[in-house]
């Protein structure tokens, strides 16, 4: 069998301190435009929930913001490994910011309707759909090798600030101003996001002379998703991490789009209490990213991940099980949810960056994207009707055990444990045995 271990050694970026000015400018734009695009769409879900009360629009609403990302996920990475990433951000920032301004003028008028709503949160998922592999895609090559791990932290820092924060702000404008003011407040968040990345330079990988050009535009997106493809499947803890969060995906998202009706349903609370649940949560997330560095350090990445999925598991449960008088406990709860949310995500995110070719990053990072939103989208086809006549905390109950069943993959398959010894630059001898392609070893592959 052909040795690979030269193939998963981690992929080193540049050493220079250079770089924390560059992630710093990066990082100040990005948090001024996570904040107002966090209190667009809490306004937007809290206008959806209380002009229809229907689990279901909010279950349709969440495929709007997902779908389209899901389905151009396989055009977009070829896209972002093709073209300059920091472009690619920049042109994804100010086409959201236009799908905002459309908002403005729908609600100035008075044409804002449900379905309108819906199809501006489809648009905002287009722009996503390029911004988010391109800026994942973007980080190893700016940000040394070892400092990945903290970079992911610190950008679960800033988005556990934005959850915290953006709700909050976003309920506030709704009870003084008018709902244009907080569609306002996500333009200026895009355009300061921009700006911060007209003033920084970001390399973009070398290309392989082999992948240059194959023969016009199909046949070079076809080959570019084929070795998209190949990268992902040649490291086999990665693919089954992949399915194991395809699957987490799966039965969370659906609760996620209904955790506003929990609040309004079954706790019987209004848009200040609702906020509270998206603070509590951010909270948790703050605490979280800034304990990961030394979790990191003591725990293997592949138990992190599996703790974190079943911690997340087990709070949702319980959850479900709370009477509604209970809404406090459900705060408590949604701080621990918060809490575990770094604990999978940044070992995961470093995981990716460290062993996959950079210059093929954003393919792979798209591919993973694509199968776990549109694996969401059964479910929550399912969940919104069904919560609607069972009501809303059953279901928390539900995708709690068997998210809690996924998490304990992580620690038994040996494929993802042996990725620890990847990601420190130990055990590659035995690459064939656990990072193989998949048909090195019957068995251990799973079948997705």
């Amino acid at each position: 069998m052909q040795n690979r271990s030269s193939d998963i050694e981690p992929h080193s970026s540049h050493s220079s301190d250079s770089w924390r000015r560059t992630f710093a400018i990066i990082f100040t734009g990005q948090a001024f435009s996570l904040l107002g695009s966090a209190a667009v769409n809490f306004a937007l879900v809290w206008w959806l929930a209380v002009e229809t009360g229907s689990t279901a629009i909010l279950a349709y609403a969440s495929i709007a913001a997902i779908l389209p990302q899901g389905l151009l996920g396989p055009f977009g990475g070829p896209f972002v490994d093709r073209w300059d990433r920091r472009r690619t951000m920049i042109f994804a920032d100010l086409f959201i910011a236009l799908t905002s301004a459309v908002l403005i003028v729908m609600f100035v008028f008075g044409w804002a309707s449900v379905g309108i709503v819906i199809a501006i949160i489809g648009l905002r998922s287009l722009g996503a759909a390029f911004h988010t592999p391109a800026s994942q895609a973007a980080v190893p090559m700016y940000v040394p090798a070892d400092q990945l791990m903290r970079v992911a932290g610190w950008n679960y820092f800033l988005g556990s600030g934005v959850a915290m924060a953006g709700p909050v702000l976003g309920a506030f404008l709704m009870g003084v101003a008018p709902m244009t003011a907080v569609i306002a407040i996500d333009i200026g968040g895009a355009l300061l996001a921009v700006g911060s990345l007209l003033l920084v330079r970001i390399p973009n990988p070398e290309r392989q002379a082999g992948e240059i050009s194959q023969g016009g535009f199909i046949a070079d997106f076809v080959a570019e998703f084929v070795e998209g493809w190949r990268e992902l499947v040649r490291i086999r803890g990665i693919l089954w991490l992949t399915v194991i969060l395809t699957v987490v995906t799966l039965l969370y998202m659906p609760l996620n789009a209904l955790f506003p009706l929990m609040t309004l349903a079954h706790f019987d609370r209004g848009a200040v209490s609702a906020s509270i649940v998206e603070v509590a949560f951010g909270a948790g997330m703050l605490v979280g990213s800034l304990a990961i560095g030394g979790l990191s350090s003591r725990i293997p990445a592949a138990k992190l991940i599996g703790g974190g999925i079943c911690l997340v598991g087990v709070m949702l449960g319980v959850s479900g099980l709370l009477p509604s008088s209970a809404f406090w406990a459900f705060v408590g709860f949604c701080v621990v949810m918060g809490l575990s949310v770094p604990m999978f995500g940044a070992p995961l995110t470093a995981m990716f960056q460290t062993l996959i070719d950079p210059a093929k990053l954003g393919r792979v990072l798209s591919l993973y994207t694509t199968s776990a939103l549109l694996a969401s989208v059964p479910g929550l086809l399912l969940a919104g009707p069904l919560a609607e006549k069972t009501g809303v905390a059953p279901w928390f109950v539900i995708s709690g055990a068997a998210v809690l069943v996924t998490g304990v993959l992580p620690w038994i398959i040996p494929a993802v444990r042996r990725l620890d010894g990847a990601m420190t630059g130990a055990g590659l001898n035995g690459v064939d045995e656990g990072f193989g392609a998949p048909d090195a070893g019957v068995g251990e592959t799973p079948s997705a």
